[in-house]
């Protein structure tokens, strides 16, 4: 324990030195190449002044770099998240797909993304480019809600009742995802893919924005 601890440091700044090694692979590399001095005096042009190809600027400062923030953030709050499931079942294999969270949020994206047509009707237009979100959001709350009720009994709260249940609420949810799936079209159908996925392909700095006052909520 105190060999480990005394190199925490040492595994922290090369943790730290990989991520910004993957940041600068992930605005370099893609469709169009970008050699890695190009990138760099892209994202310092700000201090330098540089003049840079224009194409350049747009592909890194406007497409990679909001997907690169956006996936920074959200693999962040999942490794908090999942620390924190991990610490109330007392297993380091616990993770929200074990007691069907994840099923539940999938289950309230796939709703918003086939049914969205009749069910968003009454939003607010500003709500609309959020919907799919605040679905998978509104899934994933009532998924452990439910677990958590379930889970109750006069003894108190039992963590066997909790995984037995999620367990069946995963069964429940991945086969209504299945039925929405073959009740969709081909345009839903690829979202719908692709929102499984974890696709990043629609980040932009306002949707980075409303995330980072996301997961500072959740990591305060």
């Amino acid at each position: 324990m105190v060999a480990a601890y005394r190199f925490k440091p040492v595994i922290t700044v090369l943790l730290l030195a990989l991520l910004l090694l993957a940041i600068l692979l992930s605005l370099a590399l893609g469709p169009v190449s970008i050699p890695l001095g190009d990138t760099l005096r892209v994202l310092l042009r700000g201090i330098s002044g540089a003049e840079l190809p224009a194409d350049h600027v747009l592909i890194i400062e406007h497409i990679r770099l909001p997907r690169a923030l956006m996936g920074i953030l959200v693999g962040a709050t999942l490794a908090l998240t999942g620390a924190a499931m991990q610490g109330l079942f007392r297993n380091p294999l616990a993770d929200p797909g074990l007691i069907g969270v994840s099923s539940g949020a999938a289950l309230g994206a796939a709703l918003m993304i086939v049914l969205g047509s009749s069910l968003l009707s009454a939003l607010p237009t500003f709500v609309l480019p959020y919907a799919t979100v605040l679905g998978a959001f509104a899934g994933g709350v009532i998924t452990t809600w439910l677990v958590y009720r379930l889970g109750q009994s006069v003894q108190g709260t039992s963590v066997a009742s909790m995984l037995l249940a999620g367990i069946a609420i995963a069964a429940i949810s991945g086969a209504v995802i299945g039925m929405l799936s073959y009740l969709a079209d081909d345009a839903m159908l690829r979202t719908l893919t692709f929102w499984n996925m974890g696709s990043l392909g629609s980040a932009d700095y306002q949707s980075v924005a409303v995330l980072a006052l996301c997961c500072a909520l959740v990591w305060w």
